[in-house]
C-alpha cells in the first residue's frame, strides 16, 4: 500500500506497519497478540492491514506495556513534524 505522508490516516497505515513488526519480533502470532491484550484477533489483523484506521491511545498503552516497549516503537519511521515548545502558547489570555 502507498503511502501518502499528506494523508491523515498515514500514521495508522506506521502504527499498523510497526505492531506487525514488533509482534514478528517477539515471536507472537496475531492470536497470541490478541489474547495477550484480551483484544480480538480481528482488530489485530485489521490494525496490521491498515484495514481498521481508528485506534485509541489507550490500546497502544496497553500493547506497549504488554509487550514491555516504549510507545515510541510504534512511530518508528513515521515522517512526523517535529514540534517545539515555542510553537505553542500554552497562556491563559
Amino acid at each position: 500500500m502507498a503511502i501518502n505522508e499528506n494523508d491523515n490516516k498515514y500514521i495508522y497505515v506506521i502504527v499498523g506497519q510497526n505492531i506487525r513488526r514488533i509482534r514478528k519480533e517477539k515471536h507472537l502470532t496475531q492470536l497470541q497478540l490478541a489474547e495477550l491484550i484480551r483484544y480480538s484477533e480481528g482488530t489485530i489483523a485489521n490494525i496490521e492491514n491498515s484495514s481498521f484506521q481508528t485506534f485509541s491511545l489507550e490500546f497502544l498503552y496497553i500493547l506497549a506495556k504488554k509487550l514491555n516497549i516504549s510507545m515510541n516503537e510504534f512511530f518508528y519511521g513515521a515522517n512526523l513534524p517535529v514540534v517545539n515548545d515555542e510553537d505553542f502558547d500554552l497562556s491563559d489570555k
